[in-house]
C-alpha cells in the first residue's frame, strides 16, 4: 500500500510538470518565432562549457538577468557551449545547441531558469 502511494504520488508529480512545461512551451511558441541562423539578435547570451559543474559545486549563476523586457520584433540568442541542457524561462537549450527567438506578440512568457540565481526568467514583450 505504502509503495502505491508513493508510484501515485509521483506519477502525479510527473504529470504536474509535463502539463507546466507544455503550457510555457505553448506560450513561448504563440509569442515568438525563428531568427534565422545569420541574423543579429538583439539579446546576445552564451552559456559557457562547464557551467554544469559549476552548478553541481554550488556556485551562484548569473548568465540570464531574472527579467527581459523586449519589445515586439526583437529577438534573443542563446549559444549553450555546455555539455548539458537548460531549461532557460520558458526555453529548453539543448547541450552544444542554440536558440534564436524574435518576440511577434506582446505579452508575459516566463519559465524555471537554471542559469540564474532567482531560478526564473521571465520576459516581458511590449508593443
Amino acid at each position: 500500500m505504502k509503495h502505491r502511494m508513493i508510484l501515485s504520488a509521483m506519477l502525479l508529480a510527473a504529470t504536474l510538470a509535463v502539463g507546466c512545461g507544455e503550457s510555457a512551451k505553448q506560450a513561448a511558441e504563440a509569442h515568438t518565432a525563428a531568427l534565422a541562423e545569420d541574423e543579429q539578435a538583439t539579446y546576445e547570451y552564451v552559456v559557457p562549457f562547464g557551467t554544469g559543474r559549476s552548478i553541481d559545486r554550488g556556485e551562484v549563476i548569473e548568465i540570464m538577468p531574472p527579467t527581459l523586457q523586449v519589445t515586439v520584433g526583437e529577438s534573443i540568442r542563446i549559444v549553450n557551449k555546455d555539455i548539458r541542457g537548460y531549461d532557460i524561462g520558458p526555453f529548453h537549450v539543448g547541450a552544444l545547441q542554440t536558440l534564436a527567438m524574435r518576440f511577434t506578440h506582446p505579452g508575459r512568457i516566463s519559465g524555471v531558469c537554471a542559469v540564474n540565481a532567482e531560478g526564473e526568467f521571465v520576459v516581458e514583450v511590449t508593443e
